[in-house]
């Protein structure tokens, strides 16, 4: 794994070098984040001292947090890495960090957010995980995100507080140095040894990983082996499917961490056909965020292997970090379609409703789970099988936070995510995971779930024939949503305070609203808006309902005359990037209307930011 010893512990940094590139960092729930080459595309392994200086602070405390947790007992702490050329210098830090604190790190070398996250939590010995990522962003990012036995990212409530204790502790050098020169004097063999055996703990956290996804998709427990309940309602009736009616399956990994994952084996296992492209480690060929450009590779290559064998109707791509990931599929003319990440994530909750609903185990309190800028789809997927719709502030923590909520109070969530990020989180998973993606696919296509969702939406089908998937695609409601990766989503909105934005946005709203709500009365028969808040768990109607920092997200919404959502517009400050998001979501296909509407939104944060 070529890990250690890649820092001189002769050369400590000063405060001011540590400020200065605090300044830069974004630290949220999501991950603690910050441009570690000398430009975001950089391809350099190297970190400097106060760099390297920072991760140990940071991993100090999140140990120190981890030790009020578990006062008594050894505690042992994941490591891993995703692709990026910084993961193994970040990796030494923070080990040297653990280990100057007293906690043993498991080293896993590159590995998958979902894989370690599912291997921490069902090991009998693992405190917790530290988790070496900057996802989706480019190149010379890096950061690292952390949780508990549970195998979650850290809720919002909890993240905060050792974000504020980080802030306090970078610039002071009398605490700080001593942390340092204690993390930095370790003998490099000690060091060595983690590295040694690394590659035991990796295969350990790969086959927990493996069984942990099948009990995911099947909806069973991970016993294995003859008369399981895995084996004999999932992995044996998928076999028979797939032999009756074959799927093949094309995933560009662009070097990616899931290039040291399960997907390679475990698909060709249940029953599908696959090829795999940039399937090495570091392999990047590719941008890392697998929307819109980033999915072209993948449609190519799922069309040159449909031409060979018209098996072949998927495709998927991960990030770097492999949590997300998107999908292409074929269409009848022989032309691979890629999905938006809205469109994936409802299809993937339609796909499990659907699989809820054919087993007939569904409970009488079914709820989903979503964040603030997903799609008004789900709205009307919810309202086909009965359930509730809930949604929370952006970020994953927030998000899986809200579901344990309502699962405490008799809930049954089977499925939660982030419309807006693509992909799902089937529990007992706490990540969205592109091979949780694919298996909810490969069950659509073996058990023809296309018919469960035709008659929970009472359309007729018009045969027996299968459906492609691009046509069950089809079946959803039609909505346009301006994604993520669009140029008119992201904003700059300079250093002026998120606080002081929104009560101005508030403010000018429903002075300026009214040209857009004549036209989306004419257009899609809206009848009234709401506002909402978004903070964490919290979602509160009207304006001002705010708290804390207030970096939440702002919603408005369009109802029609059933109350029914029919549009809606968003924002919020981007927890992970130095950037401002908007959204604007309108039923039906109507890419000009959606445009005007987040035009409409940028001048309207323009001139609130403004002030």
């Amino acid at each position: 794994m070529n890990t250690i010893n890649h820092h001189n512990p002769e050369l400590l940094s000063t405060s001011l070098e540590r400020v200065a590139l605090l300044q830069n960092m974004v630290l949220s729930a999501s991950g603690w984040r910050l441009c570690f080459g000398p430009d975001q595309h950089s391809s350099s392994s190297v970190i400097s001292p106060a760099q390297r200086d920072l991760v140990i602070l940071g991993a100090s405390i999140f140990a120190g947090y981890l030790k009020t947790k578990n006062p008594s007992g050894d505690l042992v702490v994941a490591v891993a890495t995703d692709t990026r050329p910084t993961g193994p210098a970040i990796a030494e830090a923070a080990m040297r960090a653990f280990l100057a604190e007293g906690i043993s790190p498991e080293y896993l070398g590159v590995c998958t957010t979902p894989e370690i996250l599912a291997y921490t939590k069902q090991s009998d010995t693992l405190s917790g995980f530290f988790y070496i990522t900057a996802s989706h962003n480019p190149l010379g990012y890096n950061g690292f995100k952390f949780g508990l036995s549970d195998g979650a990212v850290l809720p919002g409530s909890e993240a905060w507080g050792l974000i504020d204790a980080f802030r306090k502790l970078g610039p002071d050098q009398e605490v700080a140095q001593p942390l340092l020169e204690r993390a930095l004097a370790l003998p490099a063999e000690t060091l060595a040894e983690l590295d040694r055996v690394g590659p035991a703990h990796k295969e350990a956290a790969r086959e927990s990983y493996r069984r942990f996804a099948l009990a995911v998709a099947g909806g069973t427990t991970t016993e294995e082996g003859p008369g399981s309940p895995l084996e004999q309602e999932f992995l044996v009736p998928l076999r028979k499917a797939l032999a009756e009616r074959p799927l093949g399956i094309v995933a560009d990994l662009n070097g990616s961490a899931r290039t040291t994952s399960v997907d390679r084996t475990l698909l060709p296992w249940l029953g599908a056909r696959l090829v795999l492209q940039n399937d090495e480690p570091g392999m990047i060929r590719n941008q890392i965020l697998p929307e819109g450009p980033g999915l072209a590779p993948t449609a190519e290559l799922l069309e040159k292997h449909h031409r060979q064998d018209p098996a072949f109707q998927i495709g998927y791509a991960p990030d770097n970090d492999g949590d997300r990931g998107n999908l292409v599929f074929m269409d009848r003319t022989g032309a691979a379609l890629s999905l938006e990440a809205q469109e994936v994530f409802a299809l993937v909750v339609a796909t499990e409703l659907a699989w809820l609903h054919r087993s007939g185990a569904a409970p009488g309190k079914v709820g989903i789970v979503a964040n603030g800028p997903t799609s008004a789809r789900i709205d009307e997927i919810a309202d086909w099988f009965g359930a509730t719709l809930f949604r929370a502030e952006v970020g994953e923590a927030n998000v899986i936070s809200l579901a344990r909520e309502k699962q405490d109070l008799g809930w049954s969530i089977p499925i939660l995510g982030e419309g807006s990020n693509g992909g799902a989180i089937v529990p007992p998973a706490t990540v969205r995971d592109p091979l949780s993606t694919v298996l909810a696919m490969m069950k659509l296509h073996a058990f023809s779930l296309e018919r469960v969702l035709a008659d929970q939406c009472q359309i007729q089908l018009p045969s027996e024939e299968p459906l492609l998937l691009s046509e069950v695609v089809n079946l959803l409601p039609r909505y346009t949503t301006i994604e993520t990766d669009d140029p008119l989503a992201k904003m700059h909105v300079g250093s002026c305070s998120h606080k002081d934005l929104k009560a101005r946005y508030e403010s000018l709203l429903p002075r300026k609203i009214a040209p857009l709500e004549r036209e989306l009365a004419e257009t899609l028969g809206v009848t009234s808006w709401e506002m909402w808040n978004y903070e964490g768990t919290r979602a509160t109607r009207g304006p001002g309902n705010r708290r804390g920092n207030e970096t939440g997200g702002l919603r408005v919404i369009f109802l029609d005359s059933r109350g029914k959502t029919r549009a809606s517009l968003w924002m919020r400050g981007s927890g992970t990037e130095p950037v401002f998001r908007i959204l604007a979501d309108c039923a039906g296909e109507n890419r000009p209307l959606a445009e005007r509407m987040i035009r409409w939104q940028r001048d309207l944060v323009e001139e609130a930011a403004r002030g």
